[in-house]
């Protein structure tokens, strides 16, 4: 019996199917954790404004300024800048009394008061009051006020850089540092006008040097009527008139000299 039973044993564990190999899955690692520096900097990068397109061109409701408006306004900027200069630099060539520093005085105060602080407070000149023009940027807003000073100062700094290279071109013989220095100014001053007025004669738009960096425009400007002038603004704004009636005669003349052309082609035989 023991030899049946251990045979009967030995089948069964036979008959016992294999235990299958099950694979165990690894745990899965744990992310590693972002630090706060680096949130810190992502976290910034969205605040960060666009920047803003700037305009490439002038807006279709705006005109640009003409050649008669262009001189108008340079004719009365250089009256009023240069006028009392002038009559003090005529004065002082027989007088050097008081009168003529007064002169000088005034004429200095003149040129930085349409120069500087009239196109910082109205972002125009007397010579742009009259003419009525006014320089904007392709969406319609001011230029940066540096703008103004730059282009009506060119040629102040032009004639003080004629000034200077005249005075100091004899005295650069002597090696004097100061003579090598204003004359060096001189020579840049006059040498940025002759830029300025170059760049504006090529370009279609009637664009300077200074015009091209801040993308401004001359165009003209007649003020809404929704936008009052009072005060001072006001009489600024009246001064138009004249710049229209200058204009306007101007105008005139150029239709009857057309005019007379015209008939004088007409009453002129006709060669066979």
């Amino acid at each position: 019996m023991g030899l049946l039973d251990k045979a009967g044993t030995t089948t069964e564990e036979k008959k016992k199917p294999a235990p299958k190999a099950v694979a165990v899955a690894a745990k899965p690692a744990e992310p590693a954790k972002a630090k706060p520096v680096k949130a810190a900097k992502a976290a910034k990068a969205t605040k960060a404004k666009a920047p803003k397109a700037r305009p490439m061109g002038l807006a279709d409701d705006y005109e640009l300024a003409s050649n008669m408006n262009r001189r108008i306004s340079w004719l009365v900027n250089f009256a009023i800048n240069f006028g009392v200069l002038f009559a003090a630099l005529f004065i002082a060539a027989s007088d050097t009394g008081i009168i003529t520093t007064i002169l000088f005085g005034a004429s200095f105060a003149i040129i930085i008061l349409n120069a500087i602080f009239i196109p910082m407070k109205f972002s125009r000149n007397l010579g742009q009051f009259v003419s009525r023009t006014k320089f904007i940027r392709g969406d319609g807003s001011n230029p940066l006020f540096l703008h103004g000073i730059m282009a009506n100062t060119s040629g102040l700094l032009a004639l003080i850089g004629l000034i200077f290279v005249g005075t100091e071109f004899q005295n650069l013989s002597e090696k004097q540092t100061s003579s090598i220095v204003f004359f060096s100014m001189g020579t840049v001053f006059i040498i940025v006008w002759f830029i300025d007025r170059f760049l504006r004669n090529g370009s279609e738009m009637g664009q300077g040097m200074y015009d091209l960096m801040f993308r401004a425009y001359l165009v003209k400007y007649i003020p809404p009527e929704d936008e009052k002038a009072t005060g001072i603004w006001s009489r600024l704004e009246n001064m138009g008139n004249f710049g229209d009636q200058m204009m306007k005669r101007q105008e005139e003349r150029k239709a009857k000299k057309e005019q007379a052309k015209a008939e004088k082609e007409e009453t002129t035989p006709q060669e066979d």
